[in-house]
């Protein structure tokens, strides 16, 4: 009888755990239907790496690129003056270093005698260029010339600085002030010019050419265009071979290069029609005169001056 009640009490204890077992089961997990492709999209969409290495996007902001071409439009004035002047009017160009630069003075000493302050000068401004009290050499000729010459890199100039004096260079000999006639009379600005030379025009001005190129024979004449003062004679600038250049006053100036000879020194006056030099090919691949007109240092086109 105690055996059967025994067995009746583990049969009541088993079905009560299978019970409990199944009261407190947890529900299986949800499943989802589609492709593992889907599931991956999605990871990857959320994930920016992913499973690959992540590559940033290609920048599209265009890269600067300057204008060919660009320059200021500035251009310094280094025309010819007198290194003994007192004073010096503020041209087109003009800036306190090629004013002081020219004058061979400081720029504070420039500053200084005129109460420049920051660098400003204005156009028709006049200047002191020596100190208070200065008193210039009686027959001093020196003179101060800068020369720009062309290059082919476009707003790029190459600048020589010569400075000369009344010794004549191992070039030049006295003029005999002969005087040629090379055609006609034209007064333009309150100077009369003439042709510096009977020869044809071999080349015009415009585009790399900075002057007139006229053709001839060697040994030609070569007379000065206008009267003024020979501010340089020598050979010091390549390209130009045996050169002149003559000052007609504080605005314009006129260069003869590639002479075969040159008859006239430095500091000496010279008059209009005056023969300064022989016709050559110093410098040149042709018997040629290189001649260039300059209105405050800049090129301009002689046939605006010149009777043609």
């Amino acid at each position: 009888m105690l055996k059967k009640n025994v067995i009746r009490s583990g049969w009541c204890l088993l079905v009560l755990a299978l019970s409990a077992c199944t009261l407190f089961k947890q529900p299986a997990a949800p499943t989802e239907t589609g492709s593992s492709e889907a599931g991956t999209a999605a990871t990857t969409a959320d994930n920016p790496y992913g499973s690959a290495p992540y590559t940033p996007p290609a920048n599209t902001t265009p890269a600067y690129t300057p204008n060919a071409g660009m320059s200021t439009g500035y251009v310094g004035n280094y025309s010819p003056v007198d290194i003994n002047a007192a004073t010096h009017t503020v041209q087109r160009g003009d800036t306190v270093f090629n004013i002081s630069k020219r004058y061979q003075i400081t720029q504070d000493n420039l500053r200084s005698w005129n109460n420049i302050i920051d660098n400003n000068i204005k156009l028709g401004q006049v200047l002191r260029v020596k100190p208070a009290g200065y008193v210039a050499p009686a027959g001093s000729r020196n003179t101060t010339t800068t020369v720009t010459t062309p290059v082919s890199t476009p707003n790029v100039s190459t600048t020589t600085s010569t400075t000369t004096t009344t010794t004549p260079s191992s070039s030049t000999t006295v003029s005999t002030s002969k005087t040629v006639s090379t055609g006609g009379v034209r007064s333009v600005s309150g100077i009369e010019w003439q042709r510096p030379t009977a020869g044809s025009i071999l080349q015009s001005y415009g585009g790399s050419s900075k002057g007139i190129d006229y053709g001839g024979s060697a040994g030609q004449s070569v007379v000065a265009a206008a009267s003024g003062k020979v501010v340089y004679a020598g050979n010091g600038l390549r390209g130009y071979g045996n050169l002149i250049i003559v000052q007609h006053n504080q605005t314009y100036l006129t260069a003869y290069g590639n002479n075969q000879s040159i008859l006239v020194k430095e500091g000496q006056q010279v008059k209009r029609g005056q023969q300064i030099a022989t016709m050559g090919n110093t410098d040149a691949k042709r018997t040629q005169l290189h001649f260039e007109l300059r209105e405050n240092g800049q090129p301009q086109d002689p046939s605006r001056f010149l009777p043609m």
